[in-house]
């Protein structure tokens, strides 16, 4: 393996991106609750037009 001179080092750059895991992670949490609020609306609005709605009584 060869040594890198000092003056060179200064000149590495590393990395293909400024995503981190944390906001890539919020991005996934975010569809979750999006896909877990539109399976309830879905549902619910299946409910009311079958008018299979429980009383509130």
């Amino acid at each position: 393996m060869k040594k890198i001179e000092e003056e060179r080092l200064e000149n590495i750059v590393g990395g293909s991106s400024n995503i981190s895991g944390t906001i890539i992670n919020a991005f996934v949490n975010v569809i979750k609750l999006l896909i877990d609020a539109g399976e309830s609306v879905g549902s619910s609005l299946r409910r009311i037009s079958a008018d299979s709605i429980c009383p509130l009584k």
